[in-house]
């Protein structure tokens, strides 16, 4: 009969009481430990845990203190809401066109003023009247009836006028205004009384008028039928 080779048995189990042991003192071991070789301030470690051969880290320079601050500050720091792809771009449109409405309304502004000052200076070119401090008027002192009055010359002439001008008046046959001045609204020739001429200009003057009226450039019976219009109808501004 072959001899039996001794078999191994089965590893015995600790109890439970010793196992239970074991892990108390092996967390209490560990747990006093930590606490007395890792537990520091602001979790950094003190000098006995610190490397000796280590060299000391290199002083800041400026452009590293640049980029930490814009690492911090800028748009991926921590806390910072996150940006879309167009905002930058949708930042700078919004800008321009800022600008743009910003110098419109200024122009437009300087376009306005400059009608004003238009309109005004045309309203005082018109105004033959000048009011002087102290004259009580009325809106209808105003109008273009009252403003015709003092247009028209209500005194006689101290003066000759073609020979303080000195121009010729046989040549002067197609100025419908200088005509207007020495002619009634019924055509006449004005007398020398009101017109101020001497003897000789007087009669020029008489000549051309016939002159014209008999070529049929000017009516015989009434003003010219421009100077008519433009009493009637006033001009508009047509430069706007």
């Amino acid at each position: 009969m072959p001899p039996r080779l001794p078999t191994l048995g089965a590893p015995a189990l600790p109890s439970p009481c010793l196992t239970r042991a074991l892990f108390s003192s092996a967390r209490a071991l560990f747990s006093s430990t930590a606490r007395a070789g890792f537990d520091f301030p602001n979790n950094r470690p003190g000098p006995a845990f610190d490397f000796p051969n280590r060299p000391p880290p290199p002083p800041a320079s400026s452009t590293s203190k640049l980029l930490s601050l814009d690492r911090r500050h800028g748009p991926f720091s921590r806390g910072a809401a996150p940006r879309r792809a167009g905002d930058a771009a949708e930042r700078l449109i919004d800008r321009y066109r800022d600008r743009a409405e910003t110098a419109g309304r200024r122009k437009q502004a300087q376009i306005d003023l400059m009608y004003k000052s238009k309109d005004s200076q045309d309203y005082l070119r018109q105004m033959p009247r000048r009011f002087e401090a102290g004259d009580v008027y009325s809106p209808h002192d105003l109008s273009s009836v009252e403003m015709a009055k003092w247009r028209r010359r209500r005194g006689p002439r101290n003066y000759d006028v073609i020979d303080t001008l000195g121009i010729r008046p046989l040549d002067m046959y197609k100025n419908f205004s200088l005509i207007q001045d020495f002619t009634s609204s019924s055509g006449q020739v004005m007398h020398s009384s009101a017109t101020g001429l001497r003897p000789v200009n007087q009669r020029k003057i008489a000549k051309m008028i016939r002159r014209v009226q008999g070529m049929g450039i000017y009516p015989s019976i009434h003003d010219h039928p421009e100077m008519l219009r433009a009493d009637f109808f006033p001009p508009l501004n047509v430069d706007r």
